[in-house]
């Protein structure tokens, strides 16, 4: 009799999964009671068509009619619609059920961030961690979100590596966060008195982590779902400044033409490099991609990034925005450049030869602001203007382009001389302006005017 019940649960299941999930989907009970659920793919080869399996943690049992038919219904649409494996379906799946108690932490999310912990710990206690992060290596086992981050700046890898050792012990603390919204509600705690900018970093690689688990590694995407868009603004706070106040100012002609005169005195090596950037409009890291040909600078690409960097991409023409106090010097940096007799300073030459290894070019940039920063001149631009950078250099060149002349240069045309897209160069660059710049535009505006 029970042989007869059995028999005839196992005919209603399988006639209920062929009647409301359609041809394809079909079950079976393992020798080891568990439950396999196996799916044909409809592609009209008959016996041919491809099939696959996985099984499930559900035992094989009539009071378990209605989780094997809730687990198909969780897995079909994976499958049919999002063309997953059927593997990989189960596995999310499975990540829906964290033990019993939802505030067991999970432990899988140790299984890809794994941080090299040298960054953040005094020496007493770095020796033990480190040799605990030895072991995790010879498991064989890699952070692997930090290695989406491909072609990054040690200094920018630091900052990832801080913002994950933050996640990590929220997650891992006692009582543990029981949604990715209370995760990160947690970790912004942790944050010292910084802008809302920089906090919107750190929220942003959370949030980034959490979808990146979720897709990536099957976490529970209705546990760890990142919180929506207000709540992250309302965690991230208000700027003290407004986006033209935050926007990164330009070196003024005067003070450029001062720092050059000082460098060419004194320093060939930083004259180059820094004519270099200014003169063009580089990317600090630019200066490790540079060629001549036929008397012309050309420019290589820096900007690395995990969906294009198998690209073959065209190196683009530098054209010189002369001082006009010098209105030759970028024909001549080309001559220096490209006969050799003055090269770039040691230290960026070093970080130049390391890009291959490294696999990243912002080490090159870091080491031309670490040589800029010893110059007396740019100590006291900086000391009129807090917020000049290294990067106020590129800045220039932009403004020029727009200001410097009766005759401006499209934005489209800056935007390709300066190697970035037309909407970043407006939010970038072309947005900064002062109150000197507009008047003299209205002034010139005004010299010129035609009946309209």
């Amino acid at each position: 009799m029970a042989s007869s019940n059995r028999v005839s649960w196992e005919k209603d299941i399988r006639d209920s999964i062929r009647t409301n999930f359609g041809a394809g989907w079909r079950v079976n009970g393992e020798n080891s009671g568990k439950t396999k659920i196996l799916y044909v793919y409809q592609e009209g080869l008959g016996k041919a068509n491809k099939r696959t399996s996985v099984t499930l943690p559900i035992q094989w049992k009539s009071q378990n009619k209605l989780n094997i038919e809730n687990a198909i219904n969780f897995l079909k649409p994976l499958v049919i619609n999002e063309n997953l494996p059927l593997g990989e379906a189960a596995r999310r799946w499975k990540a829906q059920f964290v033990d019993d108690d939802i505030k067991t932490p999970n432990k899988a999310w140790k299984d890809f961030l794994i941080v090299p912990p040298k960054h953040f710990y005094p020496q007493k206690k770095y020796d033990v961690v480190f040799k605990e992060y030895e072991e995790k290596l010879k498991a064989s086992k890699v952070d692997q979100y930090m290695a989406t981050k491909k072609g990054i700046s040690s200094n920018t890898e630091k900052k990832y590596f801080t913002r994950i050792q933050i996640f990590l012990e929220v997650m891992n603390k006692r009582p543990a966060p029981n949604t990715g919204t209370e995760l990160i509600k947690l970790c912004v705690e942790k944050l010292a008195d910084i802008t809302p900018d920089q906090k919107k970093r750190y929220i942003d690689t959370w949030c980034e982590i959490l979808n990146y688990g979720i897709k990536r590694h099957s976490m529970n995407d209705k546990r760890w779902q990142p919180p929506e868009d207000e709540i992250r603004k309302e965690l991230k706070g208000k700027a003290k400044k407004t986006k033209k106040q935050s926007l990164t100012p330009y070196v003024e002609e005067i003070d450029l033409f001062r720092l050059l005169d000082d460098l060419e005195s004194r320093d060939n090596e930083m004259f180059l490099a820094t004519g270099l950037i200014s003169i063009f409009g580089l990317r600090l890291a630019e200066l490790a991609a540079l060629k001549v040909v036929d008397g012309k600078l050309y420019v290589g690409h820096v900007k690395n990034n995990i969906n294009t960097s198998d690209i073959e991409r065209e190196s683009r023409r530098a054209f010189a925005m002369d001082l006009i106090q010098k209105p030759k010097l970028g024909e001549k940096l080309i001559n220096l450049y490209d006969s050799g007799l003055v090269k770039l300073p040691a230290t960026i030459r070093t970080q130049i030869n390391l890009v291959e290894k490294k696999n990243r070019y912002g080490d090159v940039g870091r080491a031309f602001v670490d040589k800029l920063e010893k110059n007396p001149i740019w100590k006291e631009i900086r000391k009129n203007n807090s917020d000049i950078t290294a990067y106020s250099l590129r800045h220039r060149f932009a403004h020029q382009c727009h200001k410097g002349s009766t005759i401006p240069i499209s934005i489209k045309d800056a935007a390709e001389a300066m190697g970035h897209t037309v909407d970043v160069h407006m939010k970038a660059y072309g947005a900064y302006t002062t109150e000197l710049s507009v008047q003299r535009a209205f002034e010139s505006h005004s010299k010129n005017r035609i009946e309209a």
